[in-house]
């Protein structure tokens, strides 16, 4: 099979917040007194650059064997018949999603912290009718939107 690549999906006030910031960072940046430019430049480009490495780098990618998921520097392999359940939902919480419309994936054998990741692909549900096709462990009704 390809792999087929699909973005992450992005919230409108992520973006604006995101927008706004960057800028702004480089600005105060710049502007510090010269005693003080060491430290801001210390913190403020990698944080720079993770925000935007973030944003500018997340996405999916259904592999052969497995689900790829990266944000950043962070990434996750999911093997599909490690998949138990797929389901639309909303959160706000911490995860590899650039949007609240998320998809949530648990994993057999992994607690709920650990064993669950939270995606937003672009087209949420052509994506989740995708991956549990090729889920062959989904346990019976957890497929659901």
């Amino acid at each position: 099979m390809e792999i087929v690549r699909v973005k992450s999906a992005v919230d409108w006030w992520l973006r604006i917040t995101i927008w706004i910031s960057v800028p702004l960072m480089l600005v105060i940046m710049l502007t510090v007194p010269p005693d003080e430019k060491m430290f801001a430049y210390a913190v403020g480009w990698p944080t720079l650059i993770l925000i935007l490495w973030i944003y500018l780098g997340t996405y999916y990618e259904l592999r052969d064997d497995y689900l790829y998921c990266r944000s950043g520097p962070f990434f996750r392999k999911i093997p599909y018949d490690k998949i138990k359940s797929l389901r639309l939902h909303q959160s706000v919480l911490g995860s590899m999603a650039l949007s609240t419309r998320r998809i949530e994936i648990r994993q057999h054998g992994k607690g709920y912290i650990r064993g669950t990741t939270d995606i937003s692909p672009v087209n949420r549900e052509e994506f989740l009718a995708e991956l549990a096709r090729r889920c062959v462990n989904l346990e019976k009704g957890t497929w659901y939107d």
